[in-house]
């Protein structure tokens, strides 16, 4: 007998990403409780177009895998990490209909497939976009319900998300489980004086629609303004993905960029600040929690630090519009002190809001709240 299952949706690139991060961060928490098993579900090559878009087609075979080993190991629960694994979460319901099922989600996918889809139009054309896209809309909202009235119990990531899958109708337990810091900021080493740093520092997949944004905006807005006060300012881009298109505009504005870093923690070493002019997306940005967690200073609008209970200009700046962020930077290049006194804060409370006994404490009340002790 395995006291539970954790039901994964396997990466299509094999890399390290923020779902995966918040999945092996879960079952860490879990094995500490209770022993338990994970289990892999993929993609098929050739997806169900009619399908609702945040919901993958998956392969039938790992799914009659997950519902045999639910059955034959009868867990206390099987928990789903992500909307994405519907399909997944409803077969095992049918053959199992006293099974307890918890769904993670990762984020509100209905509302931020609506948000970024909608956010690569010009303001102008997006009352058309939502009339041509509303079918999509329905069946990403419809995917999000039937997820909830599929699953005993509803994890998220913050707190603001919560409050919009209860607002969404079907009543069951939701619980907010915190997103874990990652692993390695542990034990980085990122302790440096950066009196004299003029490095910005963007990190994240670049090839998500969000981030490709907010780099246009850094290299076409911010970091020329900035670069009127301090010359020598230089934006650096970490990221997996990045089109030749943002490689040759890096190049061109003079700044770097490091494809598919291996290690983050000598490049937060050098900046003076981690910035995120960010406009859309969802969950809590586990980037933004790394970023603090290893004492670097952030600049950030209040999008990108969403759910994290962060006070502004105790535990980060606040910047909303271009000129905001030069000033934000321009502060922390003058007030060394300042960087010094947020990165020491947020540093505190991540740990203190998103460390392993913060989410330990989360996981088991969430698990209380089911009849799991």
């Amino acid at each position: 007998m395995v006291p539970f299952l954790q039901a994964n949706l396997v990466e299509e690139d094999g890399r390290v990403s923020g779902a995966e991060i918040r999945n092996d961060g879960n079952f860490q928490v879990l094995s500490v409780i209770l022993p338990g098993q994970r289990l892999f579900l993929r993609k098929k090559l050739s997806p169900d177009r009619r399908a609702a878009p945040t919901v993958a087609h998956l392969c039938r075979d790992d799914v009659d895998r997950l519902v045999d080993e639910a059955r034959s190991s009868a867990p206390d629960f099987v928990l789903f990490e992500g909307v994405a694994l519907l399909d997944a979460m409803q077969e095992v319901r049918r053959a199992l209909p006293d099974m307890p099922v918890i769904v993670d989600f990762h984020n509100v996918e209905a509302r931020l497939y609506r948000d970024v889809r909608l956010a690569r139009l010009p303001p102008p054309a997006r009352p058309l976009a939502r009339m041509l896209l509303s079918r999509r809309f329905r069946q990403a909202d419809h995917a999000d319900r039937e997820a909830v009235l599929t699953a005993d119990a509803v994890w998220t990531c913050s707190q603001p998300d919560a409050d919009a899958v209860r607002s969404a109708g079907p009543v069951r337990p939701v619980h907010v489980v915190p997103n874990p810091i990652p692993a390695w900021c542990r034990t980085a080493d990122t302790e440096k004086d950066r009196e004299a740093a003029r490095t910005v520092l963007f990190v994240g997949h670049l090839g998500y629609p969000p981030n490709r944004r907010a780099v246009e905006e850094l290299v076409e807005a911010i970091m020329p303004a900035l670069r009127q006060r301090f010359a020598d300012a230089e934006l650096h881009v970490c990221g997996r993905a990045p089109r030749e298109e943002l490689r040759l505009r890096l190049g061109r504005h003079g700044h770097r960029l490091t494809a598919d870093p291996p290690d983050l923690a000598p490049h937060y070493r050098e900046a003076a600040a981690a910035v995120m002019p960010l406009r859309q997306g969802g969950g809590t940005r586990i980037k933004a929690l790394e970023a603090l967690a290893v004492g670097c200073p952030v600049v950030a609008t209040a999008k990108a630090v969403e759910g994290l209970a962060l006070e502004d200009g105790r535990h980060f700046l606040r910047a909303e519009t271009a000129a905001e962020f030069v000033a934000a930077l321009s502060r922390l290049f003058r007030e060394p002190e300042l960087g010094r006194r947020l990165a020491d804060e947020g540093r505190r409370f991540v740990q203190e809001t998103h460390g392993d006994a913060a989410r330990s404490q989360a996981v088991r009340a969430a698990l209380a709240g089911i009849g799991i002790a």
